[in-house]
């Protein structure tokens, strides 16, 4: 008997600070069929779905609400789940980023990178929009508050909420390492 081809999907892993919408849906649901079309074209499908449990919206959403952020992300993924269910999406794991193999995983994965010099600790600096949880050059900012000798001092990102001046420290990945074999390869 021939083995099976696999086939592996997987939606976004999404961000439960708020109830999810229809974008969060359709995407699914496209995954949710062809994964359902793989499985009748014979292939051994694993179809992944969850959420993403971590960052500072989470942690404001939940003080909002005066519950910890964990109890927060334990109700919002019991409803992720509800969702799929009523909409019948035949997903094989549900992934939460709070679940303890998740983190070892990463932590695993985050020690060979660092082992193997892939990444290096570093700063970042750069105008940051809590609601996005996305940085901006200050060219891509809507509006720009400056003080009296023209320096910037705020704004706003192009979705209208507002940015603050952020410095921290990151870990970079170390693309110069690869840099040939990737010039190479494209």
């Amino acid at each position: 008997m021939a083995e099976k081809e696999t086939f592996y999907i997987t939606t976004p892993i999404y961000y439960p600070s708020g109830k999810l919408h229809i974008g969060n849906s359709y995407t699914t649901i496209a995954c949710d069929a062809v994964a359902r079309y793989k499985r009748l074209m014979g292939f051994d499908v694993f179809y992944l779905t969850g959420v993403d449990e971590h960052g500072q919206k989470i942690e404001k959403k939940a003080e909002e609400l005066g519950v910890d952020p964990q109890e927060y992300v334990d109700k919002m993924a019991a409803d992720v789940k509800k969702l799929w269910n009523t909409l019948d999406i035949s997903y094989d794991k549900f992934i939460r980023t709070t679940d303890d193999y998740h983190k070892k995983a990463v932590q695993k994965i985050f020690q060979q990178l660092l082992d193997q010099g892939d990444i290096y600790l570093g700063e970042y600096e750069g105008w940051y929009s809590v609601s996005d949880e996305e940085y901006f050059t200050e060219t891509q900012l809507a509006e720009v508050y400056r003080d009296e000798e023209g320096k910037v001092i705020g704004g706003k990102a192009p979705s209208g909420h507002e940015v603050e001046l952020v410095k921290e420290s990151s870990y970079f990945f170390r693309m110069s390492k690869y840099a040939d074999r990737l010039v190479e390869y494209y």
